[in-house]
């Protein structure tokens, strides 16, 4: 549940920074969407690994 909600708000996050980013050319917004990008990619391994450290536990 955390997990949607988190990919919820940081898909919003990236959708004003890439509208913010046609608007002003600048960069730096650029850089911060791929900052978030790549927290989303880890924090989606780290889930994932849970998740498969659970499976494994309790079989």
């Amino acid at each position: 549940m955390v997990f949607r909600l988190i990919l919820v708000l940081a898909l919003i996050i990236l959708a004003g920074l890439a509208l913010t980013w046609m608007f002003t050319k600048d960069r730096k917004y650029l850089r911060i969407a791929g900052r978030i990008v790549r927290f989303l990619i880890v924090l989606g391994v780290v889930v994932a690994l849970v998740f498969v450290a659970e499976r494994l536990i309790l079989r």
